[in-house]
């Protein structure tokens, strides 16, 4: 038994290096870790040999104190130091090594004491395999672990339950869940440790049902879950979706008391948030007596993961009002739902926010302020806040950036058709040797073929063959969305057959990519098969399919699928509904499209967004009720004009010839947009088609000239562009005039009833088939074999006169003829065109 030790007793045995008083009276604090102080020099101790129990017992009370505290370089110095070594000391060591790193010192500093290493022999407890046995989980060493457990076999006696439930975690940690089960086999009365280790080695592989059916038996059993088995049920049942089982769980909860836990109440709420349950996941938390941090940021997050973006962003206020302070788990959550509704301004403020939390370097932040501005920004006009994304981005150095920084600033660029930032970014990549990463190069892909450069992202695709043995499913399908338009549809069947032969096709997310890609590429056919082949669909592959009808004018068709997902319970999202309304608007169903409208926050608890109240003033301007979408405009998007809204107003007057409106709808553009080009031309060609040519004479003159048009086509895998500005070669002018001639011959007479679908075009000069799109069809019946569709990409709107040609050639030519302008899919065939005149 030791003797009672005073403060003086104990002053008496240190020795000067560390005695107190050399500090004047200001010891260092050595306790505390997450303090800056300066530790003592252990070189120069030397202990007094007088008493040399009590010399021992000070030398590992200091080395626990340096263990516990973290500072793991100063205890190995005072070990190395002990003059004698007892079981204790090299137990605290491993102890500390396995809780502060590095752990693999734990491993080598075991070796050191069971080889003897000049000291005396020492055998190793249970304790000391316990913690030996817990480092080799963490450091996923199942070899040298399996070692571990054929030496305590062959030592009697050391076989109790702190050994077998570390290796039961040992192997569940190391991949070998069968090794661990036969070890909790053999566990003759295994403890809620025991259970709760197996338990989590289930849930840890990914076998969150065997795990449910493990924790069922636990019960059975008659032992107790702790907390922490609790919340891994919670976890597995959110994983796999079992609500039913989940709220069994919650009542057993109750009944054992175990409310009052906040890891648990933390862990219940993100429960509820995964299965998809706002109301109770609110409601857990407003009964919650305490919360914490990770209380705020689980419901915030939740609240986002389920489209209630307003909730979220006021429950982030009160956050603030009473706390004070958030972390950078919260910001990536609010800045998410900011995103998810469009409130620029509210972004702004919570990016001066994260400025003076200094929190401009961190890459999660980032990449979602980025995602903000360029969801939110308005690409088509002026807008001074087009200079944050770069700003942002530029104050990483390039020093910081991963692969998401990359693909959110090249989305950017492409959005901006900023080709010449889009380069400067690339380069940076190459310096960063990043350029293969398969997120990275089909972010570079999408914005060199939107940057009306494909044949750079052709080279890209190429080099990323050459770089990539093999690509991921979800390369593949990063690679599919990238080359979801007419001109890169036939790299986008390279990569299908690539995919089809590794079985990559089988991912859900792989085939949703597909599907995109041929509904982007004018093959809506091929898409529809693509997702019949599924065999698992989840939400997003049926909103792809809808989407896809929408764009191609297949409104009946779209509703019938969005019917049939409802019906099978598969749950809709914003974007679905989005869709849905536009099917709506095409098919001239008003009360329809309201009560859809209506029930999103009813019955499925998204709130509608701007995009969503859009497609309201589609449904009413094609419907040809003017006077109620001015009064909706005006009643719904009061606080914040919105300019598209009168743009697709504008589209149902080009659909009816109401010219009165159009020309209230031109005046407010201009109004709204001062600076845009097309606004004004608009109402110029409004002012004409009215009659009024003195005021679109002066028009005229205030307006600068449209932009160039371009337009390409892909043949033989080459990319081929044709521009406003550009004399054509003899064959196409040729071709061109052998296609006027035989249409002539056929009756047809072109429409001139098209200024207002003209705006966008060069100016008019002559007839239609001396635009960019009918230089390239004329260059693609040229190079195509016979039958051959014909897919044609165009940077502005399609004219009318175009229009009106394509219908009339496709009676004739014996072929397909596709275009995809700024604003719609075109697909002509036998004389009609699958917009049905409304573009």
């Amino acid at each position: 038994m030791l003797p009672m030790l005073t403060c003086a007793t104990l002053q008496s045995f240190l020795p000067p290096s560390i005695n107190p008083h050399h500090y004047n009276n200001n010891p260092p604090q050595i306790l505390h870790s997450s303090s800056k102080i300066v530790t003592p020099n252990v070189k120069k101790f030397k202990p007094i040999q007088a008493n040399t129990k009590q010399s021992l017992f000070l030398y590992n009370l200091y080395l626990q104190m340096y263990a516990n505290s973290g500072f793991m370089d100063e205890a190995q110095k005072l070990f190395d130091e002990m003059p004698d070594r007892t079981l204790v000391s090299w137990t605290i060591l491993m102890s500390g090594y396995a809780r502060h790193g590095p752990k693999t010192e734990t491993l080598v500093v075991f070796q050191k004491m069971v080889l003897n290493n000049g000291f005396k022999a020492i055998q190793p407890d249970s304790f000391v395999y316990g913690i030996v046995l817990r480092a080799c989980s963490s450091l996923e060493y199942l070899d040298y672990g399996r070692e571990i457990h054929c030496r305590v076999l062959k030592t009697d006696g050391l076989m109790d339950s702190f050994v077998e439930n570390a290796l039961v975690m040992m192997y569940s940690s190391c991949g070998s869940i069968k090794d661990s089960a036969r070890v909790f086999d053999g566990i003759l009365q295994p403890n809620v440790v025991s259970w709760s280790s197996m338990f989590n080695g289930y849930v840890q592989n990914g076998l969150e049902e065997e795990g449910l059916r493990f924790f069922c038996m636990m019960i059975k059993a008659g032992i107790e879950p702790d907390v922490f088995a609790f919340s891994m049920v919670f976890g597995a049942c959110a994983t796999l979706g079992c609500f039913d089982f989940g709220i069994q769980v919650h009542c057993c909860l109750i009944k054992m008391g175990f409310c009052s836990s906040l890891y648990l109440q933390n862990s219940l709420m993100d429960f509820y948030a995964k299965c998809g349950d706002s109301s109770s996941l609110e409601k857990v938390f407003h009964e919650m007596p305490e919360r914490n941090l990770v209380s705020w940021n689980t419901i915030i997050k939740g609240l986002v993961s389920n489209h209630q973006n307003w909730d979220a962003l006021r429950l982030f206020r009160i956050m603030m009002n009473e706390a004070l302070y958030c972390d950078d788990y919260t910001l990536p959550s609010v800045i998410q739902a900011i995103t998810g509704v469009g409130a620029l301004s509210q972004g702004r403020e919570v990016h001066a926010y994260v400025i003076r939390a200094g929190l401009e370097s961190n890459v999660f932040v980032v990449n979602c302020l980025l995602d903000m501005y360029t969801a939110c920004i308005d690409h088509e006009s002026p807008n001074p806040l087009r200079e944050v994304p770069m700003k942002i981005f530029c104050q990483l150095n390039g020093k910081q950036c991963d692969e998401f920084i990359f693909a959110n600033i090249l989305k950017f660029c492409s959005l901006q058709f900023d080709l010449e930032t889009g380069k400067s970014i690339h380069s940076q990549i190459i310096k960063q040797d990043m350029q293969s990463d398969p997120l990275v190069a089909s972010s570079l892909i999408d914005m060199y073929s939107k940057c009306s450069i494909p044949n750079a992202a052709l080279t890209i695709f190429t080099r990323i063959q050459l770089c990539h043995g093999e690509i991921s499913s979800k390369a593949a399908g990063h690679i599919l969305n990238s080359c979801a338009n007419l001109v890169l549809l036939n790299v986008g069947r390279q990569i299908q057959g690539y995919a089809t032969k590794r079985g990559l096709l089988s991912d859900p997310c792989a085939c949703n990519s597909l599907i995109r890609m041929y509904s982007k590429g004018g093959q809506i056919a091929d898409a529809a098969q693509a997702f019949n082949s599924m065999i698992e669909k989840n939400s997003d592959s049926w909103t792809s399919l809808i989407s896809a009808n929408v764009n191609y004018g297949h409104s009946s068709e779209a509703i019938q699928l969005f019917t049939l997902m409802c019906k099978i319970h598969k749950s809709p999202n914003s974007v679905t509904f989005r869709s849905a309304l536009k099917a709506y608007a095409q098919m001239g169903l008003v009360s329809e499209a309201f009560n859809l409208l209506i029930s999103m926050e009813k019955n499925y608890d998204i709130e509608p967004m701007i995009e969503h109240y859009s497609c309201i003033v589609e449904v009413l301007g094609r419907a040809g009720m003017f006077e109620e979408a001015k009064e909706f405009i005006n009643r719904v998007f009061k606080l914040e004009p919105v300019p598209n809204a009168w743009k697709i107003l504008l589209s149902g007057c080009r659909i009816r010839g109401d010219m009165s409106i159009a020309k209230y709808i031109a005046e407010k553009l201009v109004e709204l947009e001062p600076t845009d080009v097309t606004a004004k031309l608009l109402l110029q060609q409004v002012l004409l088609t009215q009659g009024n040519w003195d005021n679109a004479t002066k028009m005229k003159t205030n307006c600068n000239s449209p932009r160039s048009s371009s337009s390409w086509i892909e043949v033989r895998n080459k990319v081929y562009e044709f521009v406003s500005d550009q004399v054509p070669e003899e064959a196409i002018s040729t071709k061109l005039s052998e296609i006027e001639r035989t249409m002539k011959e056929l009756g047809y007479v072109a429409d001139r009833n098209h200024l207002l679908h003209n705006a966008e075009e060069e100016e008019y000069a002559g007839p239609g088939l001396h635009h960019t799109e009918m230089k390239a069809l004329a260059f693609g019946l040229l190079s195509l074999a016979p039958g051959v569709p014909i897919r044609i990409m165009k940077n502005v709107r399609m004219c009318g006169d175009c229009h009106s040609a394509c219908k009339f050639m496709s009676t004739f030519l014996g072929r397909d003829l596709v275009v995809k302008d700024s604003c719609k899919y075109h697909n002509f065939s036998n004389g009609k065109c699958s917009c049905k005149n409304a573009w």
